[in-house]
């Protein structure tokens, strides 16, 4: 019987003690009839709306054309040392198309038949070899390159092709 009356006190309680937090929250929630609020007496802030129109003579106008034409001059100054870097290159037969490159020799022996069996299919006649490449911090790749050398416009030209018959490629220099 003492027990049973425990539970009903204990429940009765924390009911009670539930209801008490209730209105202790509602109470310090919902403000005061008599609070008083503060109210600015002027406008602090004033939307402005600006109705500016751009002429030759404007920051941003100069701004923009500056940039445009340093721009063009240092892509006219790119394609001048490109140019100049290209025709150096291009009276050279010193370039090779790459095909693949691998740390094992084993593995570009096999791609380097593969890559042959399926040039000789498609009338592209092209010798390749296996070069090892010995890399700084001692690392040696085996690259399967074209045998012959190329000026590279021709080298860029062939490549084109083999890109076109989704054979990947690259132009290294040799």
């Amino acid at each position: 019987m003492n027990k049973n009356r425990f539970k009903l006190l204990s429940i009765i309680l924390s009911y009670v003690f539930f209801i008490f937090v209730i209105i202790i929250s509602i109470n310090a929630v919902v403000p005061e009839k008599d609070l008083k609020v503060l109210e600015p007496k002027e406008i602090l802030v004033e939307k402005v709306n600006n109705n500016f129109s751009r002429d030759k003579n404007s920051v941003y106008e100069i701004l923009e054309k500056d940039n445009h034409e340093s721009e063009k001059r240092l892509n006219s100054e790119e394609e001048k040392l490109n140019t100049k870097i290209i025709k150096n290159e291009i009276k050279k037969d010193n370039f090779r198309i790459q095909f693949a490159s691998f740390r094992e020799k084993q593995k570009s022996l096999e791609i380097s038949s593969e890559l042959k069996e399926k040039m000789s299919k498609m009338s592209l006649g092209i010798n390749l070899i296996v070069k090892e490449v010995k890399i700084k911090g001692n690392q040696t790749f085996y690259r399967v390159i074209s045998e012959s050398k190329y000026p590279f416009g021709k080298a860029n030209n062939e490549c084109a092709k083999f890109k076109k018959n989704k054979i990947p490629c690259i132009i290294i220099k040799s």
